[in-house]
């Protein structure tokens, strides 16, 4: 089959003699190319779009200069083949990748041809042989240009699938984002609705005097507490991530010892793996704890709910706290391991993001806002660290890390480790 090459010197009948006549004008046109670079580019810049191409100032000019130089030797070395097809292609993938239109190559072409013209003039007298030589010189200009114009259209309709593709991502990504968000507010409103009818149903009964007696008032008392506080973790938790993405929370990070937030919180989410018999094990304890830097009311915050999260989407087994110092170095890395549901490799880098949960059916059989895991990446990644999600041993559960910063001063006084500093959240889009 035809090459385009093949067939454009065909069209333009560009011929052996053509590429011979060539050959033997290099030698007399080389001492031509350097004032042709120069006129080139003294009116090239003058664009009003030469910025685009040209931001390298000086240097850069007196590189497409030799570069110039370099592609009129090409002309008249009298090889068309593929090779030197493939070469002019990739002229045309650059001036499409930064931007620049196709009329301003057949512009710039036009300078070269008047410009290499006009050195026939001075190299032949007015002969057949000056003529043969302007009409293989013309074929070949011809055939550069018709090279470069067919890479423009490849280009254009590469990066138009390229952008066709990015935007189909973006869409695919929005109705993700959109799906997602319904399924929260779905979930969010019927978390809500749960214990604020709880709050409104027990109050009732005691304001209307259906209690048999002091003792069963008191339970019910107990139960709108109980559903008040529920309540009041959910809505803490939607002010939480809507202050953080207004970029309105300050921490106050702090040299410290983390053994006491690890231990308050440990003994909260006792309570409640005890109801599940479940078993809560702190291997902190073996191990010699560094100094960090954090916010301690943060970081008992993060603590919390992971704990809480393992917790929660346990049925049996074990919830494992694990501390490994300068894991990556200069990091502490806490650890929290459940014998859980697990999460499934897809959804594992999307359980972070806000309105995602990794199993909407299983989420809405428990109690909570589903915003835990999104506020713990942001004030981890705020306090300087980093955190991730992957598979218990044996791929059975799951096992939830993060990182702080260890303190560099290994030997910090109590004085220093009480050194405070405010960080602003960023607001994000």
């Amino acid at each position: 089959m035809e090459t385009f090459i093949e067939e454009m010197k065909r069209y333009l009948g560009v011929t052996e003699e053509d590429a011979e006549l060539m050959r033997k004008l290099g030698p007399r046109m080389e001492k031509y190319l350097p004032e042709l670079a120069e006129r080139f580019y003294a009116q090239i810049p003058l664009h009003p779009n030469a910025f685009r191409v040209f931001t390298g100032g000086e240097a850069q000019i007196n590189h497409l200069k030799q570069t110039l130089q370099a592609w009129a030797r090409g002309l008249f070395r009298g090889v068309y083949d593929e090779d030197y097809a493939a070469e002019r292609y990739q002229i045309g993938f650059r001036h499409v990748r930064i931007g620049l239109e196709q009329k301003y190559v057949i512009s710039a072409m036009s300078i070269v041809r008047s410009y290499l013209y006009d050195c026939l003039l001075f190299e032949f007298p007015a002969s057949d042989q000056r003529m043969r030589a302007a009409h293989a010189l013309g074929r070949v200009l011809d055939l550069d240009l018709n090279l470069m114009c067919e890479s423009y259209m490849h280009a254009t309709l590469e990066n138009l699938r390229s952008i066709n593709e990015h935007l189909e991502r973006a869409n695919r990504e929005l109705d993700e984002a959109s799906r997602s968000k319904d399924e929260f507010l779905a979930l969010v409103s019927h978390e809500l609705r749960t214990p604020l009818n709880s709050v409104m149903g027990f109050t009732k009964l005691i304001l209307d005097g259906l209690t048999k007696n002091p003792e069963e008032e008191k339970e019910l008392l107990r139960e709108v507490f109980s559903s008040a506080q529920h309540l009041l973790g959910l809505v803490n938790d939607i002010l939480d991530i809507g202050r953080i993405e207004a970029g309105r929370v300050a921490l106050r990070l702090q040299n410290m010892n983390p053994r006491a937030a690890i231990e308050s919180s440990v003994a909260l989410v006792a309570v409640q793996a005890i109801e599940k018999n479940l078993k809560i094990r702190d291997e902190t304890l073996e191990v010699d704890l560094p100094r960090i830097r954090a916010d301690e009311v943060r970081l008992r915050q993060v603590l919390l709910n992971l704990l809480m999260n393992a917790v929660k989407f346990t049925r049996k087994g074990t919830v494992t706290l694990r501390a490994v110092p300068s894991h990556p170095p200069g990091f502490l890395r806490l650890e929290v391991e459940d014998t859980g549901v697990g999460v499934p490799q897809g959804k594992r880098e999307r359980v972070f993001e806000k309105f995602v949960q990794a199993n909407p059916s299983q989420a809405r059989r428990q109690e909570g806002s589903g915003l835990g895991l999104a506020i713990s990446r942001k004030l981890v990644e705020l306090m300087g660290g980093s955190i991730g999600l992957t598979s218990g041993p044996g791929g059975v559960g799951t096992l939830v890390w993060f990182t702080l910063p260890m303190v560099e001063e290994p030997g910090a006084s109590e004085s220093s480790s009480q050194q405070q500093g405010v960080v602003s959240t960023p607001a994000t889009s």
